[in-house]
This record gives structure tokens, sequence and C-alpha cells, in this order.
């Protein structure tokens, strides 16, 4: 690894979570997600997809690989490697995990596992997204999201809940939800080291 990724993970590690007032009863059931950090034409980005349309959850939306834990997975690691092959074809053994990130809480009631990883060798080749849940799979340059032109915020009212939602607009595409505010955590964490 490079310095710049070994300044992530070094930030990664210090990156003091914050407590969260939160009813882990209510968001009992688990899952995580993996952000892709790859390097393409000598530039840093995040791998996302678009989900598509026909799928129950979150159809059409912009995401990172991951999901629930099933109950083969030792830990929430795991199921995130395990997501990130079936949903875009990354084996494990081209990756390498930097660290974590707070949890985080969808509106669906999950709390959920922000990995952050490296992919070791990327190239386009290696992606084979699963054609049932993956639309497309997009690189976005990492000083996109660092860009306050392409970013806003809102606060909405859910299931009696407060929530602030971050939205991104990549070319068109817009990632908000728990995507939004897992890059809203992501780029506070590693602001000071990149």
């Amino acid at each position: 690894m490079d310095d710049f990724l070994l300044k992530i993970q070094d930030c990664l590690k210090k990156y003091k979570r914050k407590p969260r007032n939160v009813n882990y009863e209510k968001y009992k059931k688990v899952a995580s997600v993996i952000i892709p950090i790859v390097r393409l034409d000598d530039s840093y980005g995040i791998l996302m997809t678009k989900r598509t349309n026909h799928l129950k959850n979150h159809s059409g939306e912009i995401s990172f690989p991951g999901g629930s834990q099933d109950p083969e997975d030792r830990n929430l690691a795991e199921t995130a490697l395990r997501e990130l092959k079936e949903e875009i074809g990354i084996l494990e053994q081209h990756v390498k995990i930097l660290g974590f990130l707070q949890n985080e809480f969808s509106v669906t009631y999950f709390t959920v596992k922000p990995y952050v990883a490296y992919i070791e060798d990327f190239n386009l080749c290696m992606l084979k997204p699963d054609p049932f849940e993956v639309e497309k799979v997009m690189f976005i340059p990492l000083n996109f999201f660092f860009d306050k032109k392409n970013q806003w915020k809102e606060t909405w009212l859910r299931n009696d809940e407060k929530h602030i939602n971050f939205f991104y607009n990549y070319e068109g595409n817009i990632i908000w939800g728990l995507s939004g505010r897992i890059i809203n955590i992501f780029t506070s964490a590693i602001r000071d080291c990149v």
C-alpha cells in the first residue's frame, strides 16, 4: 500500500466514533456494507452500485455493496466481503480492509457496520456485477465527495424520528439516504488525512 492508503488506514484507527442515542432493540437486525476504494488511471475513487429497478428494497438507488448478515457469516466483515463478491464479483483475496466506521442505522431498522477497504491490483475486468441486483457499477473519484458544490443536506421526519439526509449529485446520479450518511461519516473521518 502507498502512503495515501496508509494515511487513510491511520485516520480510521484514530477516528473517534460518536456516541449515538439509539434504541438498539429497535435496530436489532444487522448488516454491513463495504466502501471499496480503488485506483484507476492514477486516481483514487470509490466503487458504488446502481441497484436494479425491480428490487423490493431500495430499487434504483446508488449504494455500497452490502447486505444482511447470513447465519454462516462469522462476523460482519465476512458479510461485507461476501456481499462484495456476490454483487460485483470482487474476490476476497484482492481486498485489504483498512478499517471501519461507526454504525449507521437504516430506516428499515438495521444496524449497519461500514467497512473501508482497498481493492488491490484493481482493473475493470474484475467486475462481474450480478445482473439481478446491480444495474451498473460506478467509479466515483474520491475528491468528488470533498467538493461542497456536489452536496447538500436536508432534515426529514420518518417514523416519528428526525433524520439528516446527505445528498451527492454525481453526473445526475443522486446518492442519498444511508449511503449518503455513510459517505458523510467516511469523509469526516479521513478529511484531515488526505
